[in-house]
């Protein structure tokens, strides 16, 4: 009766039997020919990049100028700042920071405004969260299509302090030139005691990625 038994040598593996004498280990030889191949496909796949966020080509800041305008106010001008950056932890969604200043008044504060965008299950459905030192926060809702994103409002919520006349809906999209690195956008409102109308439009220019 012949005993056997596995071995390894010089990373080979062999038959070998009571005699001394050895055979190579076909099956085994194959078996683990083929679970190597497995495991350098898994390093292979887990070296990859990962794929860009849907919204890559807004990261960065962006400045550069723009106007307003609104039935029962003054036409004005502004600088703005907007800077976007992903999630430190690649949770996928973004820290939205933008602040506006007025030239005309030693550069004063206009505007700002702080909070996140989501992209839950990175397809073309997009979400902005923002909150503003006005004591107004809202929630957008919109669309990715192309280097386009459309949003509107779905929520606007005010502190009891926030000043009258209120926002009661507004829309903007933004819009980016690859080649130029221009961002435009555009944003109409709707408040209180005036029917939704174009309010602002700007050009902002990537200063740094």
């Amino acid at each position: 009766m012949i005993s056997v038994f596995r071995t390894i040598n010089s990373s080979r593996k062999q038959l070998i039997n009571i005699f001394g004498s050895t055979l190579p280990l076909k099956f085994n030889d194959a078996y683990d020919s083929k679970r190597s191949r497995q495991y350098n496909v898994v390093i292979e796949e887990s070296l990859k990049a990962k794929p860009a966020h849907p919204l890559e080509f807004l990261f960065g800041t962006w400045k550069g100028k723009g106007n307003g305008h609104f039935e029962g106010i003054k036409d004005f001008v502004y600088d703005e700042e907007l800077d976007i950056s992903p999630d430190e932890a690649a949770r996928g969604w973004l820290y939205y920071k933008q602040k506006t200043w007025n030239p005309a008044r030693n550069n004063a504060n206009f505007h700002s405004e702080i909070g996140y965008i989501r992209m839950p299950g990175m397809t073309d459905k997009v979400e902005l969260v923002l909150a503003q030192p006005t004591g107004i926060a809202s929630i957008e809702e919109g669309r990715l299509k192309g280097k386009t994103l459309t949003l509107t409002s779905k929520c606007i919520a005010r502190s009891s302090t926030s000043k009258p006349p209120h926002v009661t809906e507004f829309r903007r999209t933004w819009t980016v030139d690859l080649n130029d690195n221009v961002l435009t956008y555009t944003f109409d409102m709707a408040t209180s005691d005036k029917p939704m109308a174009p309010h602002l439009s700007a050009i902002l220019y990537k200063v740094s990625k």
